[in-house]
């Protein structure tokens, strides 16, 4: 299924909101955050498969190429303001308003995607978050995987324990990941993806953690020598909808849209496990050494960053662990 786009300029597309009702029976407009390739960008493949399931219950549908109506601030403002319906966002703009968001990405707190899966669609943790993003004009309809578990690039050497992280510079996403770096012996710096190319060509940085469809979907294989599996954070992005539109649908709509959420979510979960082998072999034909640790390596990555959730000052401690118990509660047996 292939989506239709509507080419607009962010104040095109502002005055065309302001114009009309941002909320309107059985439709929906939501802003896309990569490129339409159902094979190598797991947003994509969930938001294209929630449209089409949405069209067959009679919905009208409408997407927004990535950054045609502005880029994540922008679409951030939008959501709040009522103007777009749905933006695929940065994971980050979760914890930006609710902080304990950030426990579910400290390293190794989930084993597998399926463990992400499960806890996400079957907990009701989503619920609690939602009631304390409704007074922000957000509401968290999913957390979708880009792909697999994030494993480690970089463009010098193998890295088979967390040893040898040492001497490698690495890009990071945020300052959690900077101190993420630090504790497994490795330099960072921030650095936003746009500029990552330039950054690991010119030696700012030599590597990143990702999955590992990752450079293949954007042109980076030939940027690095090296992966290693390590399943170290979950791979996310945010199904975010503006609480003004969620409001105004009706309660049968609103199932609607739940429904075909999550009918997209089982189909990139289950696109991420049948691709994440087959990314591998790509990497390797692309001429990356990949390698797979064993248990006793995974174990010294997850041992030189245990001590990371001491790090979420604006987090209860007491707080960490219930959290921490509550996505123990769905890991795979």
């Amino acid at each position: 299924m292939t989506l239709s786009f509507r080419p607009l300029t962010a104040a095109a597309a502002l005055a065309f909101a302001f114009a009309a009702p941002a909320a309107h029976a059985q439709s929906i407009a939501i802003a896309l955050d990569s490129t339409p390739d159902r094979e190598t960008q797991g947003s994509y493949r969930y938001v294209d498969t929630m449209l089409s399931t949405l069209r067959d219950m009679g919905w009208e549908t409408e997407s927004f190429p990535r950054d045609s109506i502005g880029g994540e601030d922008e679409r951030l403002d939008q959501i709040r303001a009522g103007i777009l319906d749905m933006s695929m966002s940065n994971y980050a703009v979760t914890y930006q308003f609710v902080p304990e968001m950030r426990v579910m990405q400290l390293p190794y707190t989930f084993a597998n995607s399926q463990h992400v899966f499960d806890f996400f669609t079957e907990s009701d943790y989503l619920d609690t978050i939602n009631e304390e993003l409704a007074a922000e004009g957000m509401h968290v309809l999913a957390i979708v995987p880009t792909g697999g578990m994030l494993g480690i690039f970089n463009n010098q050497k193998e890295v088979r324990s967390v040893s040898d992280m040492q001497g490698l510079r690495m890009r990071a996403l945020d300052a959690n990941q900077l101190e993420m770096f630090r504790m497994m012996g490795a330099d960072g710096v921030v650095i936003p993806f746009s500029e990552v190319p330039n950054a690991l060509q010119t030696g700012i940085a030599n590597g990143y953690v990702n999955a590992s469809v990752v450079p293949l979907a954007f042109g980076q294989a030939d940027l690095f020598t090296n992966f290693t599996d390590a399943r170290v954070i979950m791979s996310a992005r945010v199904a975010l909808a503006s609480t003004a539109w969620w409001d105004g649908l009706s309660d049968e709509q609103r199932a609607q849209l739940e429904e075909a959420s999550l009918a997209g979510l089982r189909d990139v979960f289950a696109w991420v496990e049948t691709s994440q082998e087959e990314s591998m072999e790509a990497l390797e034909a692309a001429g990356i050494a990949v390698y797979r640790p064993n248990d006793d390596e995974i174990a010294t990555f997850r041992d030189a960053t245990a001590s990371m959730a001491e790090l979420l000052e604006d987090v209860d401690p007491a707080r960490i662990e219930e959290l921490r118990a509550m996505v123990a509660d769905y890991a795979p047996e």
